[in-house]
């Protein structure tokens, strides 16, 4: 198992996307909620937002764990430089472990829950302290058309009689524009058990269920990691093979005109401005969608440079390793680790570019480079 600083960092970036799913989940039901000038809240809008967007992040969830996805939402998030050095540095180990992407989708159903649970907390506030009026309107559907499908989401709560639908109680509460009351005052908020219902069954509890499996299947992987780092290889010298360091890859600060920038961490424009200062004017800067990519087999490239931009705080994984080592191209080519934030290009922190030195030496043909000021 990992050290326990290392727990304890990780511990701090789960906080953090817990309070951030608490207070997002929050702002979005409350700015739902707080419905239109008269305060009446579309029935089939709350739907939408508490049933069936779980229901399709949930499908997608079950696809990310069954094809081994990549990062998922709690990646993207995280993927902003917002993290202390420290926490990023351990999410640069954490890569480097290979328990990186159980992480991240244990983290991604910590962040939805947080999020539907949210949500949960400001409508439990807003029933209480508020009068919420439930209404729905739609020029298409009338309320025949629309009662089978609440019948259907409404299957799972069939114990609980007051939480079910009408089709009297949709009648009184359709909603027209031009009139100024679409029907009793007490009615219009009978669909609360309806709406609890839906966010618990649809949201709340399979995020949990999702949650304590993505749990599971983190600590395991985590486990197999531990195991595997024990394990000693057989070796006539011992000694020799624990005391040896990893190879490091040399810095260059040059490279042989003309190149072409393959742009993996999909940087701003300002990076490339960057580039042209100290390099010169790249003749072509291209996006990298996964591979492959043919690029070193054109025939207009084979006697450029490629250099392949990635971003320093993200480890170095398998991917991009296996999307370089298919560039068989006879031309020079360069992986350039840079850092930056919105006020623009920094230098890139030591131990990323020791990890990325790391890298690269791992790579037949290819070098480590770096701008003057960024080394």
């Amino acid at each position: 198992m990992k050290n326990t600083h290392s727990q304890q960092a990780l511990n701090q970036i789960s906080l953090s996307l817990v309070f951030l799913g608490l207070i997002a989940g929050f702002l979005v039901g409350y700015g739902i909620l707080i419905g239109d000038a008269q305060g009446r809240v579309n029935l089939l809008l709350l739907l939408i937002l508490f049933a069936f967007l779980p229901v399709l992040g949930l499908l997608l969830s079950l696809l990310l764990l069954l094809t081994g996805g990549r990062k998922g939402l709690a990646g993207w998030v995280l993927e902003l430089p917002v993290l202390p050095r420290h926490l990023a540095a351990e999410l640069i180990k954490l890569g480097i472990s290979g328990s990186r992407k159980s992480w991240l989708f244990y983290q991604t159903q910590l962040l939805t829950l947080s999020f539907a649970c949210g949500g949960l907390l400001v409508y439990l506030l807003l029933l209480l302290g508020s009068d919420i009026s439930f209404v729905w309107r739609s020029t298409l559907l009338e309320a025949a058309d629309i009662l089978p499908l609440l019948h259907v989401l409404a299957v799972p709560w069939g114990f609980w009689p007051e939480a079910q639908p009408s089709l009297d109680l949709l009648q009184q509460t359709q909603d027209f524009r031009l009139s100024s009351q679409s029907g009793a005052a007490p009615v219009l908020g009978q669909w609360w058990k309806y709406i609890f219902a839906a966010q618990c069954t649809y949201n709340l509890l399979p995020r949990t269920l999702m949650l304590l499996v993505s749990r599971n299947r983190y600590r395991r992987v985590s486990r197999a990691d531990a195991n595997l780092s024990k394990v000693k290889p057989a070796s006539p010298e011992p000694a020799t093979a624990v005391d040896e360091e990893p190879a490091l890859a040399e810095v260059v600060y040059s490279i042989v005109a003309p190149y072409i920038v393959l742009d993996w961490a999909s940087s701003p424009d300002f990076c490339h401005q960057q580039l042209g200062q100290h390099l010169g004017t790249p003749s072509a800067i291209r996006p990298i969608e996964p591979m492959p990519l043919a690029i070193a087999e054109e025939n207009d490239s084979r006697s450029q440079s490629l250099v392949v931009l990635v971003k320093s705080w993200e480890p170095p994984l398998r991917e991009l390793g296996d999307y370089l080592a298919s560039v068989s191209g006879p031309q020079q080519k360069y992986i350039l680790p840079m850092d930056w934030d919105e006020r623009g290009v920094k230098p890139i922190r030591d131990i990323h570019l020791h990890e990325w030195r790391r890298f690269c030496a791992s790579l037949e043909g290819w070098q480590l480079l770096q701008l003057e000021e960024s080394s």
